[in-house]
């Protein structure tokens, strides 16, 4: 019965997660008993699903530098203290 309770609570903090995170991180703030089932298994989806997201984004970026290379740094034409405008009528 408690692994029901912990699987359903791992899939609700998974999803709200997933596509609210503000409200999960109050919801979890808001746990008065963080062992219960419940809290225990919202918690840990919750954390699941944050995991995933840094994971992925390493992956993207990883696969930006092997098709493309490594950034490389802006370059300027023009130089900062020239404030005038050149216009030619």
């Amino acid at each position: 019965m408690a692994n029901a309770v912990v699987q359903r609570a791992f899939n609700a903090g998974y999803l709200i997660e997933k596509y609210l995170p503000q409200l999960s991180k109050m919801l979890v703030k808001g746990f008065q008993d963080k062992t219960s089932p419940f809290a225990v298994g919202f918690i840990a989806g919750s954390k699941e699903m944050v995991a995933e997201k840094v994971q992925s984004k390493s992956r993207f970026l990883e696969r930006l530098k092997q098709n493309f290379g490594e950034p490389s740094p802006r370059k300027t034409s023009r130089n900062r203290d020239d404030k005038e405008m050149d216009i030619d009528i």
